[in-house]
């Protein structure tokens, strides 16, 4: 996903530009993930750090197209449009029917160590944030109940900066949690382990 974002990509014959927002980055993610899935039976992986720079993007485009706004009034903005991203994610996901006749299997990686520390950081921390509460949340089923759906399957990595009581991230581990709780996802990486 990285480089087709970031460097831009063609989708049936039509060049797609880097986005500038980051629920249009969601978006044509959702359109690249139905082209491989409509290609292959296997599943896919995609990580939510090759979404996440688009947030400062969406920050630049609000603070040019808003410059009257105070910080918190463009961070409620981005905040919404952090929503609206990871609600296309989900939802194009779920209702996706491939080619061969089957919804997309779609795992997504949530590994806060992908990015520097710092902005990039904080920022991937607000999209993990984000699809945790989606996924707590569920999807209403065709009589109106919230169910949990099948995908995309979520994974979580933990470190020492969010495992432990205390470090810098562990509230979004805290929440991670309580989606696993009542979801029974996301399923959990060792960070520590893996190196």
């Amino acid at each position: 996903l990285e480089d087709m974002l970031q460097n831009g990509t063609v989708i049936s014959g039509t060049y797609i530009d880097k986005p500038h927002k980051f629920s249009t980055a969601c978006n044509i993610a959702t359109q690249i993930i139905a082209q491989v899935a409509s290609s292959q039976y296997g599943g896919q992986s995609i990580s939510l750090a090759h979404l996440a720079p688009f947030v400062e993007d969406t920050k630049k485009s609000l603070t040019k197209k808003h410059p009257d706004f105070s910080e918190s009034e463009i961070n409620e903005l981005i905040q919404e449009d952090i929503e609206d991203g990871v609600q296309t994610l989900q939802y194009q996901i779920i209702t996706l029917m491939t080619t061969n006749g089957q919804a997309p299997f779609i795992t997504v990686y949530m590994n806060l160590a992908e990015v520097p520390e710092g902005p990039e950081r904080e920022n991937l921390a607000k999209v993990i944030a984000e699809v945790l509460k989606q996924r707590i949340k569920g999807v209403k089923n065709e009589k109106g109940i919230y169910i949990t759906p099948a995908f995309p399957k979520l994974i979580y990595a933990l470190d020492d900066f969010n495992a432990y009581e205390g470090s810098k991230y562990y509230w979004l581990t805290e929440l991670a949690a309580k989606c696993t709780a009542k979801r029974m996802v996301p399923d959990y990486i060792s960070n520590k382990v893996q190196r």
